[in-house]
């Protein structure tokens, strides 16, 4: 199992682009991953919603901040230096059961390494909450048999209000498609009380997750081949906006 790890913020195009990559690389027999990674700032919409209705486009533009839209499924989140990015992937996510078994493994999995941290985070679904707020949230995508589970977790305090950004946080908020399910948001360190770098936060997530996975992943590059895709990915998928703004 592959451990890769991109601690400093990253072109977001290239966050989104290599788990897409990861994705395909289990999937045609690549070995199992597991990745943590910090993504520069964007909104990051899910593959079925729609990028008008649950994003502010206006103050995105004036704030440089693109919009982007992943392959799983889920609600808008918003990326920015202060998270922490968790994805698992897998040739086989049978061994793990139906998708709601998958949030319960994995979401249980990271809840018990950020609990050594931050007393008092649980997994509901989807989401990661302490004292009724959220503090992470997660999404899947199945190619055949293979399983990209993805968390985003709040670590540092988020650098803009969310609600200038997220539509599904303010007052009448509607969509014609998939909804997001707002949720009012808390940082690991404002919850704590106290600063958490990233990567504390991620040496406790890699034991966790060995733990979950019955195996200790080893720390990893992408291949050539995985980079020419990556690359491909950013060019022709995730830098334009046919993908992006398609709905």
């Amino acid at each position: 199992m592959r451990l890769l790890i991109d601690p400093d913020p990253l072109d977001p195009r290239r966050g989104l682009a290599t788990d897409e990559t990861l994705l395909a690389s289990v999937r045609s027999g690549g070995e199992d991953a597991v990745r943590l990674w910090v993504n520069g700032r964007a909104v990051v919409v899910g593959r079925s919603q729609s990028v008008a209705d649950e994003v502010d486009l206006d103050f995105s533009a004036r704030h440089r901040i693109p919009v982007l839209r992943r392959i799983s499924g889920g609600g808008t989140v918003y990326h920015y230096p202060g998270n922490l990015n968790v994805s698992v992937l897998l040739r086989d996510g049978r061994r793990i059961g139906s998708v709601r078994d998958a949030f319960r493994v994995f979401g249980g999995a990271i809840a018990t390494a950020l609990g050594g941290l931050c007393p008092g985070i649980s997994a509901d679904g989807n989401d990661l909450l302490i004292g009724g707020a959220k503090v992470g949230g997660a999404a899947q995508a199945c190619r055949g048999d293979a399983l990209l589970y993805h968390s985003t977790l709040l670590v540092g305090p988020v650098d803009v209000p969310m609600e200038r950004l997220l539509l599904a946080l303010r007052p009448g908020y509607r969509t014609r498609r998939v909804p997001s399910r707002p949720r009012r948001t808390v940082s690991l360190s404002e919850a704590s009380g106290r600063d958490l770098p990233v990567d504390r936060v991620a040496e406790a997530l890699i034991r966790s997750l060995s733990v979950a996975l019955s195996g200790t992943p080893v720390e990893a590059c992408l291949s050539a081949e995985e980079e020419q895709r990556v690359g491909w990915l950013i060019a022709h998928k995730y830098g334009g906006p046919q993908w992006n703004r398609f709905r």
